[in-house]
Formats: C-alpha cells, sequence, structure tokens
C-alpha cells in the first residue's frame, strides 16, 4: 500500500486581492463620473483571475444591474467588482 501525502492545510501561497476602503470606492465613482460627464481619459487598475491589469481609455456607460464599466478604447467591459484604481 502506497502512503499519500496530507494536502497543506491552508493555500496562502497565491496572491491576495486588495482591500478597499469606503473612501477608495468613493474616489472610484468620482473618477468615473468624471470621465463619463467631461470626456477624460482615465487609467483603470483591475484585479481578476489573481494577478493586475491595466486598461486606459474614455469611459462610454456604466451598466448598474449587470455590474459593467464600458471604455471607448478596445476593452469592451470591465467588471465594476474588479476594479482596484481610477487615475
Amino acid at each position: 500500500m502506497t502512503a499519500i501525502p496530507k494536502p497543506k492545510a491552508s493555500r496562502s501561497g497565491g496572491i491576495q486581492g486588495p482591500k478597499l476602503t469606503k473612501t477608495d470606492y468613493l474616489e472610484i465613482g468620482e473618477r468615473i463620473g468624471e470621465s463619463i460627464e467631461f470626456g477624460v481619459k482615465v487609467e483603470v487598475m483591475v484585479f481578476a483571475h489573481k494577478r493586475y491589469d491595466s486598461y486606459t481609455g474614455v469611459v462610454k456607460g456604466v451598466e448598474d444591474r449587470r455590474g459593467l464599466l464600458s471604455l471607448q478604447m478596445g476593452y469592451e467591459n470591465i467588471n465594476m467588482n474588479n476594479i482596484v484604481s481610477v487615475k
């Protein structure tokens, strides 16, 4: 009979998602609103699938029901739950 090793108790070796505060969410909302209203180009930082990605463009619109953000440059939809920062 072959001995099978026990799996590790925790898998904390991966990348942890960022912890955002209420102030962070307010700032993200303000910058998205400015981009929609004035056509300001923004850089959206997203954390998804254990990695960070950055997208730049003007926000075309926001779909509240599905929680999606649409940018004018290239990338069609971004899940708003994955947004880390907007500059």
